[in-house]
């Protein structure tokens, strides 16, 4: 009489689950390590999919500056909050970078699971253990290694939620959705890696032929993204290091204070600017500077300017009209001098630019190069905001502006400085220096707090790439143990005939530096572009860091050879006779 269906079930149930428990104590490395793989790329990745969309930096005040624009305007918090979204879009390409990472390691963790323990899956087959129960005990496995490896990730992306209490702005509400599908998305990846091997037939999975070695591209494709995002985290903290550094600079001495008045009527503006530069002067301020909100940092609102270019053409076809967009910066007699900014021809602003007289601009060396005949653009006249139908005569050109605010990357390189008095803004940072304390703070400071983003990206940038080392040494470990195995009649071979044990451990060492120094060279390769776009988005940004490079490169090479070098000593210290039965 047959067994009822339900029995035979639960029976399999408990044969695969005593097996799941036998299993994985006795394999406990290669669990242990998978469910380090799901817990860091879970655990590293939802903190930053979380806050995908949700940084905003400090605003700097002003909006439109209560100025009538010409033709519309896209305020300086407007393209701040641009460069920080894409910077966030880049981080959150990198998170999804280590999910791959951490995807190719449990695949082969997985593959070198099923080898180690082939032997045994077979003599369970061989006394009458079905394809069902096999299945079910990987399912438990997989389950557990799941569940582990999910909940040791929460305590760790609980353990980083400091994140956003780090971030030098403020939060807009976001939602759990992207994160909870990442995390959904990595464990289904697990569960099909851990699953993989059990799912297709053996030898699919299996060396195909005994002198075919397994592949080493995961290894190489791992250390080209590594590289890649710790070198972005370098050449981040080092340009942050750099804005620190510069507060010793005299350029940076000035006092800096926020001024509103919107209330007023733009002449009124006017009239009260001018007052209060000559009652600083004359309370002892040996210079006194009057900006629109973002000049300072090399920053403005953007909007379109005409110009008249004079016997100027374009695409072939003559154009004495050009409509170009530019960085709009306001600015008082004294603020070239004070920020360092040359003159390189003509004269800057200076106070008999007032209301009521010739209105004048000053372009910088680019402007001035590029849309103006013969790069002359002294006495040629130029439109700009609320000029109507009046137009403004260039009567200076100066250096580029420097570019310290977060955004600024993000500006057309044109740049029009026009006077504050005869376009007075609804809002001014008042810079002075010299004579009795101002209330304000250092312009040092001011510009200074600009790194405070760039560097909570680069910590980001450099844990991101620390936890791609981490799991790929891992990955590292499972694949040189995987190809070793698929080597191991050949190294037998090799012994039978005469080779040392030196002999074994120099091919293997040497080819695992080979899989390295290739996989440095793609990430070198893959480096230029994604460095590039990092630095369109910080300005000044250096594009290439060689000692950085050197550095992390040597890192992951010896990491690679620490990963190569225990199957590698295992196979040198073993017989000939049994590296051709273990074959």
């Amino acid at each position: 009489m047959n067994a009822p269906a339900h029995d035979v079930c639960g029976g399999d149930h408990r044969v695969a689950l005593v097996a799941m428990r036998d299993e994985t104590l006795r394999y406990w490395k290669t669990t242990a390590s998978l469910a380090a793989t799901v817990a860091a790329g879970a655990g590293l990745t939802a903190p930053v999919l979380l806050l995908h969309g949700r940084l905003e930096p400090v605003r700097v005040p002003g909006g439109d500056l209560g100025l009538t624009w010409r033709a519309g305007v896209e305020p300086v918090a407007a393209i701040q909050q641009r460069a920080v979204d894409d910077l966030g879009g880049l981080l959150v390409g990198v998170a999804v970078a280590t999910i791959g990472i951490a995807v190719i390691t449990i695949l082969a963790l997985s593959l070198a699971r099923e080898r180690e323990r082939e032997a045994e899956v077979l003599i369970r087959r061989a006394v009458g253990a079905g394809r069902r129960v096999l299945r079910r005990t990987a399912l438990a496995e997989a389950g557990l290694i799941i569940l582990s490896g999910l909940a040791l990730g929460a305590v760790l992306s609980a353990g980083l939620a400091a994140w956003s209490s780090e971030w030098p702005g403020t939060l807009r509400a976001g939602t759990r959705v992207v994160a909870g599908v990442a995390t959904l998305a990595l464990a289904g990846l697990a569960l099909l890696g851990v699953l993989f091997p059990v799912i297709l037939p053996r030898p699919r999975i299996a060396v195909a032929e005994p002198g075919s070695p397994a592949p080493l591209t995961p290894v190489a494709i791992q250390i080209a993204a590594t590289l890649v995002v710790l070198t972005m985290g370098a050449l981040l903290g080092r340009h942050v290091g750099r804005l620190t550094a510069a507060h010793g600079d005299p350029i940076h001495q000035g006092r800096v204070a926020g001024l509103e008045l919107a209330a007023l009527a733009p002449e009124a503006r006017a009239s009260r600017y001018a007052a209060l530069r000559h009652r600083l002067e004359h309370g002892g301020a040996t210079q006194v500077s009057v900006t629109s909100p973002g000049t300072l940092l090399g920053l403005g609102p953007v909007s379109m300017v005409t110009t008249d270019c004079g016997q100027c053409s374009e695409g072939g076809l003559p154009l004495r009209w050009r409509v170009k967009a530019a960085a709009h910066q306001f600015v008082s007699a004294d603020t070239f001098e004070m920020m360092g900014i040359r003159v390189l021809q003509g004269r800057g602003i200076t106070e008999d630019d007032a209301w009521g007289a010739q209105r004048v601009a000053v372009v910088n060396r680019s402007f001035a190069a590029r849309e103006f005949q013969d790069g002359q653009a002294i006495g040629r006249h130029i439109r700009v905001v609320d000029d109507g139908e009046q137009w403004s005569t260039v009567v200076g050109v100066v250096d580029d502006p420097p570019a310290v605010g977060i955004g600024a990357s993000l500006l057309p390189p044109y740049s029009v400085y026009l006077s504050v008095l005869q376009h007075p803004p609804a809002s001014v940072e008042l810079m002075t220096r010299g004579g009795p304390q101002t209330p304000g703070s250092p312009l040092g400071q001011v510009r200074g707090a600009q790194a405070a983003p760039l560097r909570w990206f680069a910590d980001r940038f450099r844990q991101e790439g620390w936890a791609m080392l981490g799991i790929a040494l891992i990955g590292t470990l499972a694949v040189a143990r995987l190809w070793v195995a698929s080597l191991l009649m050949e190294f037998g071979v090799r012994r039978a005939l005469g080779a040392r044990r030196r002999h074994i451990l120099r091919f293997v060492l040497l080819r695992a530096a080979a899989v390295c120094g290739a996989g440095i060279a793609g990430g070198i390769f893959l480096g230029a572009t994604v460095w590039s776009i990092l630095g369109g988005l910080v300005a000044d940004l250096a594009p290439w860091d060689r000692a950085a490079v050197l550095q992390f490169g040597a890192m992951l090479l010896a990491s690679t050879l620490a990963g190569a070098l225990p199957p590698a000593w295992r196979a040198a210290h073993a017989t000939p006779a049994s590296l051709l039965g273990a074959s």
